[in-house]
């Protein structure tokens, strides 16, 4: 009885298996449908619809690709289990083919995602550049050898998958036998050839794995050379090619043993082929390395230094055009007269005070939220003026949490509304910012005929548009103003199924249950917009800061998008998120805040972005398309300056000998910022380097290492000759102060150190800006901005302008003032820094009310302290007004 009843419940437990297996990929399936045709609906609402299913295709048939490797091997595999298990018992392999077909699915499923790599393999286009080593083109690198490894790597898994479990198979069916030799003597000869063929198969791709190899080494980041170096090429390149031959032929000992059933030399043959590589690759190269390259090094390292310094330049496009700066001091108040249009645009406000700022007095409402304050220049009443400028968004997560229902989140609070916009140097008697653009509706010179924001920086929740329930536009007084989006935004929804699709996307069956949807509705996702970028164009790498721009009225976040790679030959790898040692600003973004349309622009014709125009025409617009308005508004981005500013500080010297002395070393200067030693950031300027006219450009000045003294300064083009990168060096023997130089000379001035105790006197917060060094005729100026926080305030004034030029170094309370004074114009009536009436009758009122708050905690020193530093207070009020009488 108990026999039947097993018999009956094994054939059940099986189904019930079977049946949660297919089960669990029904589900997976339809969640993947789901998915996938959702997101066809979004891209074809972009008109993208082809180039989706292109995508679709690339990952489809890379998929087929490793799918038919992977059932091809599983059921060679499958087959030898099955002639050894019926050898040894007469009876067939029990194990069912859909176990092998379902793991067919799940190895492709895994690494069919490197499918840009066959994107690469199948559209490369040459660089016309060849390795030094082999001579072979370098797209090679960069499109061919990253598939070839992908299908290597495929092949080593399938097969190391399958010699683990056969012999954990072949295990379990000889666990009865008792010694080695019995097992010899009864393990099947169909078994023998089974294992020797899966070691064989590892044998040979061990021997392709060496051989691919010794390209690796051209872009290997060890030693004094970023590539491989004279090591590399003599020692190790020709060991690799001995022992990839080698392991060929331990390929065929395998299985000369296998057919000899001698099992107990595969052991053999692994650490044969171990042994090798260790004496071949790490042995005698070390061995090579100290007795015979690093006594000597410099002579036999030279030529594969400058392989590095050459091509380490090409492949973060510096090609850099150097230029002597002649500092002369001979700067007066007429060059500076000259050159009023450098001197409006120098930034006073930095951008991390200015956020503060731009909080307190613009966000409107609890809901709105100001993110981050971005550079850009506009042509104002005919002047070429620097702006500081952020967008006003909204977050329903700043709702107050009873306000947060379905309705509000999707349906209602659905878009930011404007932008606050101001000159980089306009200060108001208050210390504040003096505002181009403002309030809602936008008020100002530049004139917002769309504000409104549906796609932006924190924007992630999908929205509904085009609904019985109207939107909040913008609050007006006591009141609110609500509207209907008019754009072309969105995936239209207009029926059932594709309701039902996007709630189980989100999970959200208030897709369904609600009835303020109309035929005409639209779904708006991927509003984020780094998260829309980098769905529509995974491959490409994207810059930390999107900003947004005013062009024709309508608002556009500008993004930058860059090629980059990481196997390049020769080239030093820099990590930035991810390591490369290639990098490109290929394209140009411009997104649609209100309709969420985007261009992809190409800005170069290098082979990466060359070779993805190709395989999605539909995607990319040429550059010669942009508009003029648009063309006005692109700007060298700071991440790449960055990383470039990083790598030519070493890769400036053109002499291998000096390059491996290190004997020119740059690094980044260093300023103070708000008590705190920070490298300087690169910073957008208005100046004139060419024809008089007053270009935007990004840079960043050089001080040579260890030293606190600038040595030269990069700057990148924004304009007419956008991208042109330009080095401009002090001649030798020159000396030029640095950022920290001059940080130490404000502290040691007497009269400024003086302000400063009095400010702190009152608990108030000394924020020290971005210290700029601004290049005016041969001449350099340091202005460095100073702003006061009051203790219990939120906004951080403008206080004091520091401008320093040869030995003269000043602080006025704005930037005429102390350009006058250092100058020569100190006549010119100005307003004393600190002890202008205003700030002393504040410190005065806030010394009162902290004495009083003493005196009502019963202390009476507190309170004689304040009522003295009061006292200090009132004659200097009295000082600066019998001034001003005189």
């Amino acid at each position: 009885m108990s026999q039947e009843r097993f018999e009956i419940s094994a054939p059940l437990d099986k189904r019930i298996i079977a049946f949660l297996v297919i089960l669990l990929v029904l589900i997976i399936s339809f969640s993947t449908l789901v998915f996938v045709y959702t997101e066809y609906l979004w891209f074809n609402s972009l008109k993208l619809g082809d180039y989706f299913l292109k995508i679709l295709y690339y990952r489809v048939e890379l998929f087929g690709i490793f799918f038919v490797i992977s059932l091809t091997i599983f059921l060679l595999n499958r087959l030898a289990l099955h002639m050894a298990s019926e050898e040894f018992l007469g009876e067939p392999l029990k194990v069912p083919v859909w176990i092998f077909l379902v793991l067919s699915l799940f190895f492709p499923y895994v690494l069919s995602r490197n499918w840009v790599d066959l994107v690469f393999f199948l559209n490369g286009q040459e660089f016309g550049v060849k390795d030094p080593i082999f001579g072979i083109d370098i797209s090679f690198y960069a499109f061919k050898l990253p598939f070839i490894k992908d299908l290597i790597n495929i092949f080593f898994v399938l097969i190391v998958f399958c010699l683990i479990i056969s012999i954990i198979y072949y295990f379990l069916i000889f666990r009865w036998v008792k010694s080695f030799e019995e097992f010899k003597d009864l393990f099947p000869r169909a078994g023998f050839i089974h294992i020797s063929a899966l070691i064989a198969s590892i044998m040979i791709l061990a021997g392709v794995y060496l051989y691919i190899g010794r390209y690796d080494l051209l872009s290997s980041q060890i030693g004094v050379v970023k590539g491989a170096g004279y090591t590399d090429v003599f020692i190790r390149m020709p060991a690799m090619l001995i022992l990839s031959i080698a392991s060929f032929a331990l390929a065929a000992v395998s299985i000369y043993y296998g057919l000899k059933r001698q099992a107990e030399m595969y052991a053999l043959v692994f650490f044969v082929l171990i042994a090798l590589v260790f004496i071949g690759l790490v042995l005698i190269p070390v061995a090579f390395q100290k007795i015979r390259v690093d006594p000597n090094e410099l002579s036999l390292e030279e030529r594969f230094i400058g392989y590095s310094i050459n091509y380490t330049r090409i492949a973060y496009g510096l090609d850099v055009k150097k230029k002597v700066y002649p500092v002369k001091g001979t700067l007066t108040i007429e060059s500076i007269e000259k050159n009023s249009g450098i001197i409006e645009n120098i930034r006073l406000w930095d951008h991390r005070p200015l956020l503060s700022v731009y909080r307190q007095i613009q966000q409107i409402r609890t809901y709105y939220y100001i993110n981050d304050v971005d550079v850009d220049r506009y042509y104002i009443d005919g002047n070429y003026t620097q702006l500081m400028i952020s967008a006003r968004e909204l977050s329903p997560d700043l709702l107050p949490p009873t306000a947060q229902t379905w309705v509000n989140r999707h349906l209602i609070y659905t878009h930011g509304y404007g932008v606050i916009a101001s000159p980089v140097n306009a200060v108001s008697e208050e210390g504040r910012p003096e505002l181009f653009v403002y309030d809602i509706p936008p008020k100002g010179v530049i004139k917002v005929e769309r504000p409104e924001i549906y796609y932006g920086e924190i924007t992630r929740d999908y929205v509904i548009v085009k609904t019985l329930q109207k939107e909040f536009d913008y609050p007006f007084g006591e009141k609110n103003v609500f509207s209907t989006y008019n754009g072309t935004g969105g995936v239209l929804i207009d029926n059932f199924l594709k309701k039902l699709l996007f709630g189980m996307r989100f999970g959200d069956v208030n897709l369904l249950l609600t009835g303020y949807l109309t035929p005409e509705s639209k779904i708006m996702m991927h509003r984020q917009i780094m998260e829309r970028v980098y769905t529509l164009a995974p491959y490409l790498s994207y810059d930390r800061d999107p900003y947004i721009a005013i062009i024709d009225g309508k608002l556009y976040w500008i993004v930058d998008a860059y090629t980059t790679l990481d196997n390049f030959p020769y080239s030093a790898a820099v990590v930035y998120g991810k390591p490369f040692n290639y990098i490109r600003n290929s394209v140009k973004i411009f997104v649609d805040a209100y309709n969420g349309s985007m261009k992809f622009y190409v800005m170069s014709d290098e082979p990466v972005i060359k070779t993805l125009t190709k395989a999605f025409p539909e995607l990319f617009v040429p550059f010669e398309e942009m508009g003029p308005e648009e063309k006005s508004h692109i700007r060298y981005p700071i991440d790449l300056f960055k990383i470039q500013a990083e790598i030519y500080s070493i890769y400036h010297m053109d002499d291998p000998r000096t390059f491996y002395n290190k004997e020119d070393v740059w690094e980044i200067p260093t300023e103070l910022f708000e008590e705190q030693i920070i490298d300087i950031e690169p910073y957008y300027v208005i100046i004139t380097i060419a024809e008089n006219k007053p270009e935007f450009l990004l840079m960043l000045p050089f001080s040579p290492k260890g030293r606190d003294n600038i040595i030269s300064w990069m700057a990148a083009r924004c304009d007419e000759n956008y991208g042109e990168i330009l080095l401009y060096e002090f001649p030798k023997g020159t000396l030029v102060y640095g950022p920290m130089q001059i940080e130490a000379r404000i502290d040691q001035d007497p009269e400024i150190s003086k302000i400063f105790t009095l400010w702190s006197q009152a608990g108030s917060r000394i924020i020290r800006g971005n210290l700029l060094v601004i290049p005016i005729d041969n001449s350099i100026i340091y202005v460095e901005p100073v702003y006061l926080r009051a203790e219990n305030a939120q906004i951080p004034e403008l206080r004091g302008v520091v401008v320093s030029y040869e030995n003269r170094l000043v602080m006025k309370p704005d930037l005429q003032s102390s350009i006058g004074y250092v100058f020569g114009e100190a006549k010119a009536p100005e307003r004393p820094v600190v002890e202008d009436l205003n700030s002393l009758t504040r410190l005065g009122i806030e010394l009162y009310e902290k004495a009083l708050e003493e005196i009502k905690k019963g202390n009476w020193s507190g309170f004689g302290e304040m009522l003295e530093r009061l006292g200090e207070v009132l004659r200097k009020i009295n000082s600066t007004v019998s001034k001003g009488q005189s």
